[in-house]
């Protein structure tokens, strides 16, 4: 063979070398995977939109909610709300049902006391006699509990209440609230209870008793239990 058709030979396996290096799929840098370059580009406007955020209206067509708890000196309070998400108006008059529960949901005793002046040692402008309440749908209602994390018995161990079960309505259902980081009592065990009280016309959504309500974001985890006397 000469010199100039082995030159065009290896020309040719050059060229199909280099043609079937060509045809082979694109990969990642380092991984040896294929890329498919036919996917078309995903416009901004395909992207999912996330779900609404929906929250369950307990059977009895009212849900307590947590709010932010308040500390000085010792003295704790943490306010509760009751929103009537219900499609009925819903009465209160008095203080509501409150059982202290450890982590492992058994009793602890504790002493509930109705007011919150003993507690806090003097009378608050939120604090007072009970008055009837009556919600319609969408209307709320706040009760508010405070102790305080002091040591008057060194001889009693120290209170610790992992979450607590309230019922709006003495002997009626109770739903299960888990403050954040728990009620430390020291050795006092006891607290105080506020009567409800209205709070300004601030209408939520409402629905059927035990259907979801739409677009309201989720309040802490509520859990309903059996009457609570």
């Amino acid at each position: 063979m000469t010199g100039s058709r082995m030159r065009s030979l290896a020309a040719l396996v050059a060229l199909a070398a280099l043609l079937t290096g060509c045809a082979r799929p694109a990969t990642t840098a380092g991984s040896g995977l294929p890329v498919s370059r036919s996917e078309p580009a995903r416009s901004a406007s395909a992207r999912p939109t996330p779900s609404a955020t929906v929250v369950t209206c307990p059977p009895d067509g009212v849900r307590l909610e947590l709010g932010t708890g308040d500390a000085a000196m010792g003295l704790r309070v943490l306010g509760i709300t009751l929103v009537n998400c219900g499609t009925r108006a819903y009465r209160l008059d008095g203080y509501p049902g409150v059982r202290s529960l450890a982590e492992d949901r058994t009793a602890l005793r504790v002493r509930v006391l109705h007011g919150l002046e003993e507690i806090v040692g003097s009378a608050l402008p939120s604090d007072g006699p009970p008055e009837p309440v009556l919600l319609d749908p969408g209307r709320r209602a706040r009760t508010a509990v405070a102790w305080r994390n002091t040591y008057d018995d060194i001889r009693q161990p120290p209170v610790t209440v992992a979450s607590l079960e309230i019922a709006p309505r003495p002997g009626g259902p109770a739903q299960l609230l888990r403050p954040s980081g728990g009620l430390d009592l020291g050795s006092t065990g006891r607290l105080g209870v506020a009567a409800w009280r209205l709070l300004p016309d601030t209408p939520v959504p409402s629905a059927p008793a035990g259907r979801p309500v739409p677009g309201v974001s989720a309040p802490e985890p509520v859990e309903s239990a059996g009457p609570l006397l």
